[in-house]
């Protein structure tokens, strides 16, 4: 369903009922769809919300929008919109730390926090800036080197091509522009001071933001879990959706 959030209109959806409810965020220029599996498997015991965040999918907004700060603030107030007085957040890839963002600012709104595929270092560096410069000059050769990296273990090639569709909506300029909104995100400062019940998903093989990242996030949130899925590398919710629920049921049941 569209909303009318903060003057723009938000594509989000919204499945299930009773049980807890879980909204789930996108990675930097994934759409809801990085959620659309684990929101199959979990509607039929819980309410699940995801939506397009500003600059993906069918949420088409001006270029002034596309910041992490906006992004926080759009999260909340999609909560609002869906009437959400608590859930579980459940963060993908960069997005995550949108997650634990809106988890420090708003501890009382949020009974659990998940975060998959999460990185902790988000400043340039040569590796970044030939990415951003590739998705705005070359992207349809950037994208399918990227959705590669992403899912070296789609040895079928269906989820490499959803993938592709999903960021190909985005487009290479949003996407580049994603990107750069996260380069002066500085999260490590704030990783002791969540005090969220947290779950860390991971794939072994992620290329992207290898699983060092997932263990120094787990050992700087206090009481963090940390859940490796073996031969499922950057996107597990597209690739291994039941794995990922089943540690999200996990976690979801201790609470």
């Amino acid at each position: 369903m569209f909303l009318e959030i903060q003057g723009q209109v938000i594509n989000t959806v919204s499945f299930g009922q009773g049980g807890m409810t879980v909204v789930g965020i996108a990675g930097a220029f994934g759409t809801w769809e990085v959620w659309q599996q684990p929101f199959e498997l979990l509607s039929s015991m819980h309410r699940t919300v995801g939506y397009d965040h500003f600059g993906t999918g069918q949420t088409r907004v001006p270029r002034e929008l596309v910041t992490f700060e906006q992004q926080t603030v759009l999260l909340v107030n999609m909560l609002d919109a869906y009437d959400i007085e608590r859930c579980i957040l459940a963060g993908d890839s960069n997005m995550s730390a949108v997650a634990l963002e809106v988890a420090h600012r708003h501890p009382g709104r949020v009974d659990g926090l998940i975060l998959v595929s999460g990185g902790i270092d988000y400043a340039p560096n040569e590796r970044a800036t030939r990415f951003v410069n590739g998705l705005r000059r070359s992207f349809d050769a950037t994208l399918e080197a990227f959705v590669r990296l992403c899912l070296p273990e789609d040895h079928s090639g269906h989820l490499r091509a959803w993938l592709t569709d999903i960021i190909a909506r985005t487009g290479g300029d949003r996407a580049a522009d994603l990107v750069e909104s996260f380069y002066d995100v500085q999260i490590r400062p704030k990783l002791s001071e969540i005090r969220v019940p947290t779950l860390i998903v991971h794939g072994a093989l992620d290329a992207v933001n290898p699983l060092a990242a997932a263990e120094e996030l787990a050992g700087a949130i206090p009481g963090a879990q940390l859940n490796v899925i073996p031969d499922a590398g950057h996107v597990p919710t597209l690739s291994r959706p039941v794995d990922v629920v089943a540690a999200m049921q996990g976690f979801i049941r201790s609470l």
